[in-house]
């Protein structure tokens, strides 16, 4: 698939995800979408990643936050895990998941 219809089914499965989850009154917000490589470096330098080749550089990955009565939750919640669970179910890769990072906000085709 090229990367043209990959960006294609990801934002198609962006929506699905976003809409399903409106459904169970779960709201989540679009917090990172596009990383330039510069800004790649910065988060793998701080350690806030654990490498340069970030999903986020192709424009296939976006970072939520859940948002509830109009505040963001950072914390794990399991709200978070239902909307890791939707996006490993539509054959993709949720941050949650990770051991090294934990990273709950992250959704990557």
């Amino acid at each position: 698939m090229a990367k043209t219809d990959d960006r294609v089914k990801f934002f198609q499965d962006i929506g699905e995800l976003i809409w399903h989850l409106k459904s169970e009154k779960i709201e989540l917000m679009p917090t990172c979408f596009y990383r330039s490589p510069q800004e790649q470096e910065i988060l793998y330098a701080q350690g806030k990643s654990k490498t340069l080749n970030s999903r986020h550089r192709e424009w296939l990955a976006m970072d939520f936050v859940l948002i509830r009565h109009g505040l963001p939750i950072w914390n794990r919640d399991v709200a978070y895990d239902r909307a890791g669970e939707l996006w490993k179910g539509m054959g993709h890769t949720w941050g949650g998941d990770w051991e090294s990072l934990g990273d709950i906000y992250h959704f990557e085709f």
